[in-house]
């Protein structure tokens, strides 16, 4: 990571949280919303058919708040900030 090559990192839940699971997602509700906003779009914020990591590190953050009640924050660490990588 420290050579700023372009890797970026985003886990289901801060240090000192659990990370949710249930048969209501059949998954952690990480993997849901990250599921979620991709195969429904969800995450394609300006609706221009392209979801980029940075619109899918907001949704699957917001989301997955939304589904825990707040106990559950994802985080994420983005070292090469001037790209903003397509990745649906």
């Amino acid at each position: 990571m420290r050579r700023h090559n372009g890797a970026i990192v985003i886990s289901s839940a801060g240090g000192e949280e659990y990370a949710y699971e249930s048969a209501q997602w059949k998954n952690g509700v990480f993997t849901f919303s990250v599921i979620e906003g991709l195969t429904m779009k969800k995450a394609d914020r300006n609706k221009d058919g392209i979801i980029t990591i940075s619109e899918l590190m907001s949704y699957v953050a917001n989301r997955t708040r939304e589904l825990t009640g707040g106990r559950q924050n994802p985080t994420s660490r983005k070292e090469n900030v001037e790209m903003d990588f397509k990745i649906w």
